[in-house]
């Protein structure tokens, strides 16, 4: 289907203005579509519209949602279930709350999720999405320079998942939850308040690293071999950021419990693109 609509986007379009022509090419991109001729090109919003119906998600919680991007990108490629935002950072959490307003089905929650309950210390970066709890390693620091670099550190709260998470989208049983997590290299600690209720998790989404851009990162090895020790197997790596030598730094890793689903997979995964 998505081979298809991109022939048909290559003819259409012969005669179309540049600029209406990657004004449409923006616009399905965000909705998770590859347009022109991409050969062996898979974008993430193609991979997790097919990937969830698949599993039956109907929860997705979005740890570490900045000012709000996640969540609409999921509105975009038509996911219309519960969506609950974690954001600690107090203005941009201003940012996402504005973003989920009128929408009775996106929650947002003004503290971050970590391996404990209480406060902790976090990093304010320059660049807002470089904020995390970790501090920048040398590599951070000689590839992305000032955009990476602690301008102030805040207390914030936290909690464990595993604490939180009834009281928020009642029981987890009742659930078909998909974890996403963006947290700067803290993912592996959010896990780690996640673990009584894990089994409710059916997909999970995490940055993870080639190239640590803070310290005490765990490596890219380590976290797909977690992945595989909780009893998840993997679907996607999506390249997230390159470096200046054009090296991948992180991926988005997308991994699905092993056994569950709801009905069979497609029998041919749409690659975006393809011919």
């Amino acid at each position: 289907m998505t081979a298809r609509f991109a022939q048909l986007y290559d003819k259409a379009t012969d005669r179309m203005p540049r600029s209406l022509k990657e004004l449409v090419r923006t616009a399905a991109t965000r909705a998770g579509c590859a347009l022109g001729r991409l050969p062996g090109v898979e974008l993430l919003g193609a991979h997790l519209r097919e990937l969830f119906p698949v599993l039956g998600i109907d929860c997705v919680l979005d740890v570490g949602a900045h000012r709000g991007q996640y969540g609409r990108f999921l509105r975009n490629i038509g996911y219309r279930g519960m969506i609950v935002s974690f954001e600690p950072e107090p203005h941009n959490y201003s940012y996402l709350r504005a973003a989920a307003s009128g929408d009775p089905k996106w929650l947002t929650v003004p503290f971050a999720l970590g391996e404990r309950d209480g406060a902790a210390s976090f990093n304010v970066a320059h660049i807002s999405q470089f904020s995390s709890f970790l501090e920048p390693s040398a590599y951070s620091v000689e590839q992305f320079g000032a955009a990476g670099a602690t301008e102030r550190v805040i207390s914030v709260g936290m909690r464990r998942l595993d604490t939180v998470l009834e009281e928020l989208v009642g029981s987890p049983e009742s659930r078909a939850i998909f974890l996403k997590m963006d947290t700067q290299g803290y993912d592996p600690s959010v896990l780690d308040g996640a673990l009584a209720i894990l089994e409710h998790v059916r997909g999970i989404q995490t940055e993870i690293s080639v190239k640590p851009l803070y310290d005490r990162m765990t490596s890219f090895d380590a976290a797909m071999a977690r992945m595989t020790s909780l009893g998840f197997e993997l679907t996607g790596l999506f390249p997230v950021t390159r470096d200046l030598e054009l090296r991948v730094v992180e991926f988005d890793c997308v991994v699905r419990r092993v056994g569950v689903s709801t009905h069979a997979a497609p029998a041919v995964s749409v690659v975006a693109g393809a011919n």
